[in-house]
């Protein structure tokens, strides 16, 4: 274990909790209501949740001793969170992806940024009984473009980091449901975490789902252009509902 480590504190973590909760649920609901999109089709739900919950942490944590700032990586747009007074750098990610990362990384060729991030500022510390961090800090560790441009974004100098952290998070049917903090080392092993599931909450969600009813969905059939021989099915099924009601109106009268 890490003794020297000291992990984000409460308020910081309920607030970074909160905004990832918010905007995992509520957030996402109420602007796709709002743009009248069925949530259930909709194509833009994943990456705006992330919009959505990285603003809220940016948000919560205004006035805090924690950082937040947007980095570019390929293809993404990332939001490190860094301790000012601990000089520890943090990244959140779902844990899907971070095993997805760590089972195929001696099948991948290039390291993901998450990788480089953890060799660059976690170095040594599997050594951590054998050898005091005063040497291990001073071995020359390589600076990647990936992990430069991050820090140029973020306006940070690589000295001014201590270590680096992932914050993993899961969701279900758009709630959180957990969350912890690890260290990992160079050898990709957790040597260090903190669960902070506890300071979920799980509240209900005060924004009801508007869900177009099925059997409204029919009528959208009149908007289509339809083949011919698909008009002449649906045709011979609605002369048959036709002949089958009929036929059950006259036995209901012979009965009478």
């Amino acid at each position: 274990m890490l003794k020297d480590f000291n992990f984000i504190p409460t308020k910081e973590i309920i607030s970074i909790i909160d905004g990832v909760s918010s905007g995992l649920g509520d957030d996402t609901k109420q602007i796709l209501q709002k743009e009248n999109i069925d949530i259930r089709y909709s194509n833009s739900k994943k990456d705006l949740k992330w919009d959505l919950l990285h603003r809220n942490i940016r948000q919560n944590l205004v006035g805090s001793h924690i950082m937040a700032e947007f980095a570019k990586v390929p293809g993404w747009k990332i939001l490190p969170l860094f301790d000012t007074v601990e000089g520890n750098l943090y990244l959140l990610m779902k844990e899907y992806r971070f095993n997805n990362i760590l089972k195929t990384r001696k099948k991948r060729t290039k390291d993901h940024y998450m990788e480089e991030l953890v060799k660059t500022f976690n170095m040594g510390i599997e050594d951590f009984q054998q050898i005091s961090f005063v040497e291990n800090d001073t071995l020359p560790v390589e600076v990647s473009k990936v992990i430069s441009s991050i820090l140029s974004d973020i306006s940070l100098e690589k000295d001014l980091i201590k270590r680096f952290a992932v914050i993993l998070f899961d969701d279900l049917n758009d709630e959180l449901v957990s969350m912890r903090c690890c260290i990992l080392d160079s050898n990709f092993n957790i040597v260090h975490q903190e669960n902070w599931s506890q300071y979920i909450k799980h509240n209900d969600s005060i924004i009801t789902e508007k869900v177009e009813p099925e059997e409204s969905l029919p009528s959208m059939l009149s908007n289509l252009d339809l083949t011919e021989k698909a008009k002449r099915k649906i045709g011979q099924s609605e002369k048959n509902a036709e002949k089958k009601s009929a036929d059950n109106d006259k036995k209901q009268s012979h009965n009478n």
